[in-house]
């Protein structure tokens, strides 16, 4: 509990409109409370920010934990914000914001694979499943292994659909962390599982990773 108070004061900085320094830029900030099923990249969404930079800005990283009740600091325009053009639909609003939203993603919404190519524009178009992923990359000309890198792409096999994350970090002892969405049916992305085996992970089937 303690720790999780001293995480909290960190994030929340005096006032709602300062002054930070990210690089040698200059920006109005402003500060936004986490809530339940937030992200760094949910909240990067809702401010027009690269996920990356957001992280950066509160001193963390993408793959950091996040807690609701936290307050990151934002320096986007919210997208609400953003106006529309008079009398557009309600309905070809929101097609409009889904579409800005995926940037020409071509897999569902919510699924790993959607998230994977959110993450990591790269990742190829129609490779069909998760499970289909490390194939369909290979016959593109990409090198696929067993050895996890930080910007791989993990690719778990399971004879179905199968299941595909970004990894962000690996361990001496070959243990990942991973963005991913589509983790026990949370359809956002996100680092559910911190630090993990890949090779013992609770996602069925062999693993392999395919390089950038």
């Amino acid at each position: 509990m303690k720790k999780h108070l001293l995480e909290k004061a960190a994030f929340t900085v005096a006032a709602t409109a300062a002054t930070v320094v990210l690089g040698n830029k200059l920006a109005d900030a402003d500060t936004y409370t986490l809530q339940e099923g937030d992200s760094f990249y949910t909240v990067a969404q809702k401010y027009n920010m690269d996920v990356y930079e957001l992280a950066a800005l509160n001193g963390k990283d993408v793959s950091s934990l996040i807690l609701p009740g936290q307050t990151l600091t934002v320096n986007g325009t919210p997208a609400e914000q953003q106006a529309a053009p008079a009398n557009q639909p309600a309905a070809e609003q929101e097609q409009q914001q889904q579409q800005q939203t995926t940037n020409g993603n071509t897999y569902p919404v919510g699924q790993c694979t959607w998230g994977v190519k959110e993450v990591a524009p790269w990742a190829g178009d129609w490779w069909g499943n998760g499970g289909d992923w490390a194939a369909s990359a290979a016959a593109q000309g990409h090198a696929v292994g067993n050895t996890p890198t930080v910007g791989s792409i993990a690719c778990w096999t399971d004879g179905g659909y199968g299941h595909v994350a970004y990894v962000t970090a690996v361990g001496a002892d070959g243990n990942i962390q991973v963005l991913e969405s589509n983790y026990k049916d949370q359809q956002w992305i996100d680092n559910y599982r911190g630090w993990f085996n890949p090779n013992n992970s609770g996602t069925p089937g062999s693993v392999s990773y395919i390089y950038p």
